[in-house]
């Protein structure tokens, strides 16, 4: 099992000392990876955390020069809200810029009205997803890209500089299209707030559809050490005493998952860094060698 952070990019904590900071803490305490969320625009009647939100791309950008070799994913990114050749783009760039550390986690969202803001199609937004994804990778696998889609087409086009090391993609998402878009086109499946019974299910249905040999299981937890997690699934959280969580992991581990990128429940950047601090020296021991 490896530990990944979920980098809170939103709400109180979504500003620049706070991403500096969890960032560098991150690297420092061994994490493997730090993933940010994506909201563009949310209406006013949808609850926080998401009115504050700074932009995925931009925000990786950034921490890409005050980190060395931590891991940088979006988790995940709406693709269909975006033009993905442009995100193409975007990505190709985070990855020579990090020297080849970024994971693209991609899923279709569920916010109507933020697709609207958008002008991008809120349902049809799965097949969206796939053509986006095969027009995307051509991008940045093949040495003479073509893509003949129904929403997007090139050919005798120029794009670079494309990643000499590959991008990982890795598709978000708990429900049976998400596990079929994971299956059939991702590089890994990144799943969200699920207990180690449901995401042994949703691995189960993934190994059924087929999937590439090399397939990370990644699932994001929300995580409190040393207290509890109030409103919220506790059968889905890793909360309560080092050797609680202990089991909870060694749950999930059983379960398949290789990947835990844990969620520290906290509003305070100091309060979250000492969840950081604490999770790796009282938890991740545990699990250095497995």
């Amino acid at each position: 099992m490896i530990f990944g952070v979920n980098l809170p990019n939103y709400s109180s904590l979504g500003n620049r000392d706070a991403m500096v900071a969890i960032a560098e803490r991150a690297e420092v305490l061994g994490y493997s990876s730090l993933w940010t969320s994506d909201h563009i625009l949310v209406p006013k009647d949808r609850p926080e955390p998401f009115g504050n939100v700074l932009e995925s791309f931009t925000t990786l950008s950034y921490l890409a020069a005050c980190t060395e070799h931590i891991r940088l994913g979006t988790g995940i990114l709406v693709l269909p809200q975006r033009n993905p050749l442009l995100a193409a783009k975007q990505a190709a760039t985070i990855q020579h810029l990090s020297g080849g550390r970024l994971t693209l986690g991609v899923g279709v969202g569920y916010i109507e009205e933020e697709y609207g803001y958008l002008r991008a199609d809120f349902g049809g937004r799965g097949r969206l997803a796939d053509e986006y994804i095969a027009a995307m990778r051509e991008l940045f696998e093949s040495d003479a890209p073509e893509f003949q889609g129904e929403h997007v087409s090139y050919a005798d086009a120029l794009f670079a500089p494309r990643p000499k090391v590959p991008i990982p993609i890795v598709v978000g998402g708990n429900s049976r299209g998400a596990l079929k878009r994971a299956a059939k086109l991702g590089d890994g499946w990144y799943g969200l707030r699920l207990s180690s019974e449901s995401a042994r299910a949703a691995i189960a249905t993934m190994d059924e559809l087929g999937h590439k040999e090399d397939f990370a299981m990644s699932l994001r937890v929300q995580t409190r050490v040393g207290g509890t997690v109030e409103d919220v699934q506790p059968e889905a959280t890793l909360h309560g005493e080092a050797g609680e969580i202990i089991e909870q992991v060694n749950r999930y581990a059983a379960a398949g998952v290789q990947h835990l990128v844990i969620e520290p429940v906290s509003g305070n950047l100091q309060d979250f860094l000492e969840q950081l601090e604490r999770f790796a020296r009282e938890i991740a021991p545990d699990f250095e060698l497995r």
